[in-house]
């Protein structure tokens, strides 16, 4: 049953990306922000996390770009690939919208700030273990 659930919750996730309500929900914008939010990617690395596209992430990195959301930039060791990473205003539109999606979850499921905390716990433990299957 748990394999089911954390199926489910893949798939019910993607869904939630076509469905995008002001940032209220997970956007492929606001996974791209997470994913470079302490790291630089390039283009082959969030291609392969986002499960999309290379020309679906150009677009999206152009129009966040655009927005001042990430940045490219050179990596020392080959100057011609590039990389991108979370700019200041990113970090500030990033942080928004898990706020929003935060305050969404806990009042759809209609949760106190105990059980969100608890919530939160055990999603923690999943994550680490799901990270650690390989």
């Amino acid at each position: 049953m748990l394999a089911e659930q954390i199926l489910a919750l893949n798939v019910t996730t993607r869904k939630l990306c076509k469905n995008c309500d002001n940032g209220a929900i997970i956007s492929q914008k606001m996974r791209l922000l997470y994913l470079v939010r302490n790291d630089v990617l390039s283009p082959k690395e969030l291609v392969n996390e986002l499960c999309i596209a290379k020309p679906n992430l150009t677009i999206l990195a152009r129009d966040m770009i655009a927005d001042g959301l990430i940045e490219k930039m050179r990596v020392e060791r080959d100057l011609r690939s590039v990389h991108y990473k979370i700019t200041d205003k990113g970090t500030v539109e990033l942080n928004n919208m898990i706020a929003q999606l935060n305050e969404s979850v806990a009042k759809q499921l209609g949760l106190n700030d105990k059980e969100v905390q608890k919530g939160e716990k055990k999603l923690e433990t999943a994550i680490d273990f799901l990270n650690g299957i390989e």
